[in-house]
This record gives structure tokens, C-alpha cells and sequence, in this order.
């Protein structure tokens, strides 16, 4: 272990026992890693300097102490959750950037961006897309929009296709009740689909819908989320799968593989959290490397990457989604390996 490495963790809300096991491993590892919360993150206009605001008591076991901290004493920033705490997240950074003396190591490097929106579902699609990486097929708007493409969609395709007026020189490009549509995009997506958050709620804004009646019923009960909460949605193609695939992902190599599938007929989702099964598992080298790959183009170091197959055809990878900050008891559970203790030692290793 490199000498004396200070690791600084910042999280939202309450402390998590994914929190303490990390904590923990710091300890039996003998690395300084503190627990910091972003209700600690304060500043002062006349000094300006952000700060990091100490605690006494039982906090202070934590890894908390009794006076004010600097960014500038941590050698690694890992920011394992961001959330609804951006504002927070650029004061630090700001501090980082101002520090000349000390070049603190960020993670994850999306961090660095400072935009909110890269830790979004959709702006992932778009940037493994466009790195060459298979997604499932993608529409991204507002929930009506989103009913309406698929209401254009299921009014028996090939019929709606033979009455599509052509739009100037591009035969893809057709208007269909007045609406500029895509006669590929509406070929290929088809109930039952998937309606999913582009903010990533660890699968719990996550919701099938098998034709336009249930897709309806969904619009309107997410509705308000989206004009009141700013949420956001996406619709995916579901892919027939017997259990996907999670790709733990630090740094430049693979920690492991688990398998996961659902228990329950009612359940399509294969999350550990929704009762899924958990298994240890292998992959092929060339995905795991794509799962790599995926992490890096999505400005993520250490990555939950979750992989499926279309028609059950392993030359045929397809990456769901690239988890920031991923949960690891079922990965642990699956493969017994030590997660917290591989993350710290990652952590550690990264210190200049």
C-alpha cells in the first residue's frame, strides 16, 4: 500500500452499509479513509475557501474530526454518489482546481465534466453508440412523446408504413399525423418495451409495458414526476433474456463477473435488489473488455456494467446501462470476492 494515502468519500443521505464496509477495509488495510458527507460541504465568501465542516461524538469514529478540513489533505476524491448534490460536487472540484500545490486524483473522471447530465441513462446511450458499443434501440422525450411514438408504432406497422407521405429526398424521413417520424426507428421498436429514468434510480424507475394500454397507464401515473420533479424517460426495446450479466469494472481490468436472473415470472427485472439470483459468472475476454471500454466512455472508473445478449447470442453483447458508483452485496455474495478491500486498494494505488 502506498504511504500515508488519504481518501476522502463523498456521499448523499444517510450512511449506507455499503459505506461502512468500505470504511471498514480502509481500516484493516491501515488507509486513512474519511466518510464526508455533502450537508459538509461549506464555504466562506470572505476567505473563500470551500471547506469541509468537522463533527464530534459518534461521527467521529467515521472519520470525522473536530475542525474544518481542506479538499487539499486528500491525496484521492471518490464521489460515490452524486445525485441531487451537483452543486456541492463543483464547489469541491473548484477547490481541487484552485489547489496549485497538490494534485488530488478524482474519481470518477466524469466528475471532472461538471455536468449533471453525463450521469444520465440517455447521455450514456448516446456516447456507447457513438463509440461503437451495442445499446438496446433507444427513443428519449417526454413521456407523451414517448406514447405517441408508440402509438404510431402499434397501429399495425406495415399498414402505417404504406400510408407514410414521403419527406423530401430521404426515404426514412416521413411525416405521420403531422409528426416528423423515423420509419426505421418505428420498424424496430415494438411492444413490449421498457420505460425507464434516465436518471438511474438502481432499477427502481424501471417499468415494462407489454402494449399501449399499459404504456398509457404508465404516462399518466410518472407524470407528475416529470413536471414537478424534472425527471426524465427514455424508451428501450426489451431483449428476451434468461439473466444478464454484471461486470464490475476498476480502472482498466475486471474484478469479476456475476450472472443474474429473475426468480419470478411477475419480474422482469434481474436485480439483486428485486429478488433476482445471483451467481458467480464468467464472460468471453472481448466483452469484458468492451465492459472496460463502456466504463471509460462513460467517464466512470469504477462501474457496474450490465450486459445482455440479443437472442440469447453471445456474439451478440448489448450494454443496458453503466452504473456509477455500483452496489456490491450481491457481487460479493456471487463471487466472494472482497469489493470494498479491491476498491480501497484501487483507491490507493491512484494517489501521486
Amino acid at each position: 500500500m502506498k504511504d500515508k494515502a488519504k481518501i476522502g468519500l463523498f456521499f448523499g443521505g444517510k450512511i449506507s452499509q455499503h459505506l461502512l464496509l468500505l470504511k471498514k477495509a480502509a481500516k484493516r488495510l491501515g488507509v486513512r479513509l474519511d466518510l464526508l458527507s455533502y450537508n459538509r460541504v461549506c464555504f466562506d465568501s470572505e476567505n473563500q475557501k470551500v471547506m469541509i465542516r468537522g463533527s464530534v461524538g459518534e461521527e467521529s469514529r467515521l472519520g470525522y474530526e473536530g475542525s474544518m478540513k481542506e479538499v487539499g489533505e486528500y491525496d484521492v476524491l471518490f464521489f460515490r454518489t452524486t445525485g441531487k448534490h451537483w452543486e456541492e460536487v463543483d464547489l469541491v472540484i473548484r477547490a481541487v482546481e484552485e489547489n496549485k500545490n497538490k494534485d488530488v486524483v478524482v474519481i470518477d473522471p466524469l466528475v471532472r465534466f461538471g455536468k449533471p447530465s453525463y450521469a444520465c441513462k440517455a447521455w450514456q446511450m448516446l456516447k456507447l453508440k457513438e463509440a461503437g458499443i451495442e445499446v438496446p434501440k433507444t427513443v428519449y422525450g417526454s413521456l407523451w412523446y414517448l406514447y405517441e411514438f408508440m402509438k404510431i408504432s402499434s397501429d399495425s406497422r406495415q399498414r402505417i408504413l404504406s400510408v407514410l407521405t414521403p419527406f423530401g429526398d430521404k426515404p426514412t424521413r416521413m411525416i405521420a399525423r403531422g409528426k416528423i417520424v423515423d420509419s426505421e426507428s418505428i420498424a424496430n421498436m415494438h411492444f413490449p418495451v421498457i420505460l425507464k429514468g434516465s436518471g438511474g434510480d438502481r432499477g427502481t424507475r424501471v417499468f415494462k409495458a407489454n402494449n399501449l394500454e399499459e404504456l398509457g397507464s404508465l404516462v399518466r401515473e410518472l407524470r407528475m414526476s416529470e413536471i414537478k420533479e424534472g425527471r426524465r424517460y427514455m424508451l428501450q426495446e426489451y431483449i428476451e433474456n434468461d439473466g444478464d450479466y454484471r461486470v464490475l469494472v476498476l480502472g482498466d481490468r475486471v474484478l469479476g463477473v456475476m450472472k443474474r436472473s429473475s426468480q419470478s415470472k411477475a419480474e422482469f427485472r434481474n436485480n439483486f435488489s428485486a429478488g433476482g439470483k445471483v451467481e458467480v459468472a464468467d464472460l468471453p475476454e472481448n466483452i469484458k473488455k468492451m465492459a472496460v471500454e463502456a466504463a471509460r466512455v462513460c467517464g466512470l472508473a469504477i462501474a457496474g456494467v450490465d450486459v445482455a445478449f440479443r437472442n440469447f447470442d453471445m456474439s451478440k453483447p448489448v450494454v443496458w446501462e453503466v452504473n456509477k458508483g455500483p452496489q456490491f452485496k450481491g457481487f460479493m455474495e456471487a463471487t466472494g470476492i472482497d469489493v470494498p478491500e479491491e476498491i480501497v486498494k484501487y483507491l490507493v494505488s491512484l494517489k501521486k
